[in-house]
């Protein structure tokens, strides 16, 4: 039999990262002012959580998006993933040479010609000048600039920007391409230009970390999807469900049962990204009740799937009307005090080492038809056991041997699933 391979090293990973920022609210109107604060400690200051306990993985050679009202906590991640800022607690992986469009016209130099940025450009990532000597014809064409390229970038237009700066993005020959908003900028001749461009760079793998706007270019464009709200990760999944999930909310007028997370815990309760093939699987779905709402009249459906999309494991049925506050959560998390908590244990999981998605979806049970309330997506790490298991299930066994009877017979016989 053959020996199944390990689960692919993601481009980009999350695992529990926030980032708090302080917020001085004392102003100093004067250089006396700033002297005075150098031996004076500053007045009332704000904490601000940007982010706050976000995980998710970016799958090598997928185009990812991010959506969310302003203030979500989007460029806040970028930054995170580019080291332009470093997280205040948790780990950030990114593996690859990334290139970074964060802002129209980053990394110019605005007294330098359009040539001397393009190279300028090359050194900062590491690239020789004879290297972007053999792209630089390209740059240009693609930006439509061999007018304007010697003249300095502070006479450009914001689509002259525009075009300069994609023209160099796509030639950089990235591993992982972040793009935060700058297609909004130029003419629709252009950013179609763009998007051909982009598809090129899947095709050839690169990996794509996407933030727009404009759902449908996220929902057209983008294989995966992530929302955000109040610097709160709160739906990971396919684009078209979480552009959908967005627009619910965008629209929402009314306080509502909603999903804030589904993840993995360890057995004392604590998050968790990985289970041990063949330990218990212990889920938590945490669910907010706005204003004392009841859950009755709703169902809550667990969904497992795999890499492949294959449908693993389904477990459903309808929230009971008295479901539990989550306490222990709220202290964990900082959610607010109308947090709900309901729990799903599978023993014994038996997948050996991959990597699962976990989909919580709640519905209205009322009427014929189910409909969908909200949805919420994570996944998890299932880490091989301490043995020599090969194979994609790890199942109890026992051999049992009996004497042969008339004819010279073994008897195997295998026990059922189950602890």
């Amino acid at each position: 039999m053959a020996l199944i391979a390990p689960p692919a090293q993601p481009a980009i990973e999350f695992r529990d990262v926030s980032r708090r920022f302080v917020l001085h609210h004392e102003r100093r109107a004067s250089f006396q002012d700033w002297f005075v604060g150098l031996i004076r400690p500053r007045g009332a200051a704000e904490e601000f959580w940007a982010l706050r306990d976000v995980s998710f993985t970016v799958r090598r050679g997928e185009t990812f998006g991010l959506v969310g009202r302003n203030g979500a906590g989007k460029s806040t991640m970028l930054k995170l993933v580019t080291r332009i800022l470093e997280p205040s607690s948790g780990v950030i992986k990114v593996n690859g040479r990334t290139y970074a469009m964060l802002e129209l016209g980053a990394g110019f130099h605005p007294e330098l010609s359009g040539r001397d940025n393009v190279f300028l450009n090359g050194s900062l990532y590491g690239f020789s000048r004879k290297e972007m000597a053999r792209r630089f014809e390209q740059i240009v064409q693609f930006a439509e600039l061999e007018r304007f390229i010697d003249t300095p970038v502070k006479h450009y237009s914001s689509g002259m920007y525009a075009r300069l700066g994609f023209g160099i993005a796509v030639h950089m020959d990235p591993e992982i391409l972040v793009i935060d908003e700058v297609l909004a900028v130029g003419d629709q001749t252009f950013q179609q230009k763009c998007y051909r461009a982009l598809d090129d760079l899947k095709a050839r793998g690169t990996t794509i970390l996407f933030v727009s706007h404009d759902a449908n270019a996220v929902r057209s464009f983008c294989d995966r999807a992530a929302l955000l709200s109040g610097g709160q990760l709160i739906d990971v999944g396919p684009a078209e469900d979480i552009v959908d999930h967005y627009q619910r909310l965008l629209h929402e007028t009314e306080p509502r049962v909603s999903l804030l997370r589904v993840r993995p815990v360890d057995p004392l309760g604590n998050p968790t990204d990985e289970v041990i093939s063949g330990d218990d699987l212990r889920l938590e779905v945490l669910l907010r009740a706005p204003n004392g709402t009841g859950t009755a009249g709703l169902g809550l459906q667990i969904d497992l799937v795999d890499e492949s999309g294959t449908h693993l494991f389904s477990a459903g049925g309808e929230l009971p009307a008295d479901l539990p506050f989550a306490q222990q959560a709220i202290q964990r998390a900082g959610d607010e005090p109308d947090t709900r908590v309901a729990r799903l244990c599978i023993s014994a999981f038996p997948l050996a080492a991959t990597t699962v998605r976990l989909i919580a979806t709640l519905t209205n049970l009322g009427g014929d038809d189910r409909d969908v309330v909200d949805r919420s997506e994570s996944q998890i790490t299932v880490a091989p056991a301490n043995d020599q298991s090969r194979g994609l299930l790890r199942l109890n066994y026992e051999w049992s041997w009996q004497a042969p009877d008339s004819a010279d017979v073994v008897d195997l016989t295998v026990k059922r699933l189950g602890r």
